[in-house]
């Protein structure tokens, strides 16, 4: 079994001032003159064992522009192994992005840039291995809101020389204005989203790209990490589907063009490449092959298939009891018409687990956007709801109420996640065991929670397990019920759902997964503030997992 997290001891209570020197020994943190001219920093990401995509954008240019730029195998540039020259312009935001190709498997490479004799920061990255891998080291993260705070976790992540790849699971951006999610909390710590109003064009989410990039949690973790991002929902609009979202609204235009828009920028501004000949920006699918140790198979849930969200607020003057309500769950939300995944996304997903299980790789990662266990609500009978009533807020009371009824009919949490999808989940679950995998490690976001699930079938049949990230900022909504209050919901969360073996609220951060061919390791590692830049780090639950007979199971 693999060792735990032998940097414990370092994590816990470390502040920021002593965290950013680790970056600066390479040379990420830029000088005055770089930070001017790649004011949004640098990035690589989208690794292959051969090719990486390495990414900046030059800050305020108002013509096209050529920038330099130079990849070697050792931060002061003595052995130089590809060079060229980008033109950027106004069509692209001025963004340059650079597929890298011709590279050796599983070694670490250094990056910088150079326009108008200005030099950028130096980047570290990494192209994926081959052969026989002893260790894996993933940082996983998702909802990163910038008005909600700073992005320390991505800090920590970063002065983690460990970590092999970031994977970011959705919600890198979000599109509210400052009269919406966030905003409030924004306008108290002076972090209000740019452009102030929703974003909608491809100019608002160019602008919103560009806030983001500047926080410096942000800068140091591109710079340090080689990244492998997926979309969720507020990269576009707030749960969005093949034929609009919750938050297009009349007078806000076009939903293709709303949504054609918003994936033209997260390709600018993200290294990733860009679709193949014939493809379309909206199959954006992965799988990244590391050795014989690990597959990881990202998915694309949002554009491509999804079915639209059921809301509750639709069926409320039909469902009044229990009966009424299971009736509800087996009729309206499992229809079988009722789709997560596009044909092309289940045709790909069929053949790589298959390709993974052939070449007898150790473990099949899943990357995928939202929570994938069964939860229904808990059963909030609890008298101490009951005294917490009197001192709630009257949206948390509302909140309260609306959990309390769902518990009380046995209806799942939400229906934005898989929970709303039960079908879709089922034939998800088949392919994989068609292709022979039975033993999944699904990584989850969007909950702004931590979670460690264990997987079934509607048989009863062990499908694998989850580890669900919480936001690198944004809180779950529960936290409007205070600290205790939200430790006896996520308590009766687990108490009331087979496959919810902790789940935890309150806390920021990312998880730390370190994989190896005995077994897998998971801290999930908090930051202590988000709201100024004077926070500590701990560890607040582990995990272990190991692989016997095909399956998965917590030990």
């Amino acid at each position: 079994m693999i060792k735990k997290f032998t940097r414990r001891e370092t994590l816990i209570g470390v502040s920021s001032t002593l965290l950013l020197p680790a970056c600066s020994q390479i040379g990420i943190a830029p000088d005055a003159a770089s930070d001017a001219a790649f004011l949004h920093g640098i990035a690589s990401g989208d690794p292959d064992t051969t090719s990486v995509v390495i990414w900046t954008r030059v800050s305020r240019a108002k013509e096209p522009v050529d920038v330099g730029w130079r990849m070697a195998t050792d931060s002061d540039f003595r052995n130089v192994v590809a060079r060229g020259v980008f033109t950027t312009d106004a069509s692209r935001d001025h963004t340059v992005k650079v597929v890298v190709e011709e590279l050796h498997p599983g070694r670490d490479y250094f990056y910088r840039f150079e326009a108008g004799g200005v030099r950028s920061s130096v980047g570290q990255t990494k192209t994926l291995p081959v052969g026989h891998v002893e260790r894996l080291v993933l940082a996983v993260a998702t909802c990163s809101n910038y008005a909600f705070g700073y992005f320390n976790a991505y800090e920590v992540i970063a002065n983690d020389p460990s970590i092999d790849l970031v994977v970011h699971l959705g919600d890198y951006i979000y599109e509210h204005g400052i009269d919406g999610y966030g905003g409030e909390t924004g306008q108290r710590i002076g972090r209000n989203h740019e452009p102030p109003h929703e974003a909608i064009t491809l100019d608002d989410y160019r602008q919103r790209f560009a806030q983001y990039k500047t926080d410096v949690g942000s800068k140091v973790m591109h710079a340090r990490h080689p990244l492998i991002v997926i979309w969720d929902d507020h990269e576009t609009a707030n749960n969005p589907w093949m034929g609009g979202a919750q938050n297009h609204q009349a007078g806000e235009g076009d939903w293709e063009t709303r949504r054609a828009q918003s994936l033209q920028a997260y390709y600018e501004w993200l290294p990733v490449r860009d679709p193949r000949e014939g493809g379309t920006r909206e199959e954006y699918w992965r799988h990244y092959k590391i050795g014989d140790l690990a597959s990881l198979i990202t998915l694309e849930t949002r554009h491509t298939g999804r079915s639209k969200q059921i809301e509750y607020e639709d069926y409320r003057d039909v469902i009044k009891t229990e009966a009424d309500a299971k009736e509800f769950i087996d009729t309206v939300v499992g229809a079988p018409d009722r789709h997560m995944l596009s044909s092309a996304m289940k045709k790909f997903l069929a053949d790589e687990l298959a390709e993974s299980v052939q070449a007898n790789r150790r473990w099949r990662i899943i990357g995928n956007q939202s929570v994938m266990a069964k939860r229904m609500a808990p059963n909030l009978s609890d008298p101490f709801f009951e005294r917490l009533r009197p001192d709630l807020s009257e949206d948390a009371g509302n909140l309260l109420d609306g959990l309390t009824l769902l518990g009380d009919l046995g209806l799942p949490l939400d229906l934005d996640s898989w929970n709303g999808y039960p079908d879709a989940r089922e034939n998800f679950y088949q392919i994989s065991k068609n292709a022979g995998a039975r033993d999944l490690l699904v990584l989850a976001g969007d909950s702004h929670s931590y979670w460690q699930d264990a997987l079934y079938d509607n048989a009863g049949e062990s499908m694998g397990v989850e580890l669900g990230a919480t936001g690198i900022t944004s809180p779950r909504s529960m936290v409007s019920f205070g600290q205790e209050g939200l430790r006896r919901f996520d308590q009766l969360n687990a108490a009331n759902n087979k496959e919810v073996v902790w789940t935890d609220g309150h806390y920021r951060g990312f998880i730390r997964l370190e994989i190896d061919h005995d077994g897998a390791h998971a801290d999930y590692v908090t930051v202590t503030n988000v709201e100024s830049r004077d926070y500590a780090v701990k560890i607040v639950h582990s995990a272990e997992i190991e692989s016997r007979d095909g399956t998965l199971r917590y030990v």
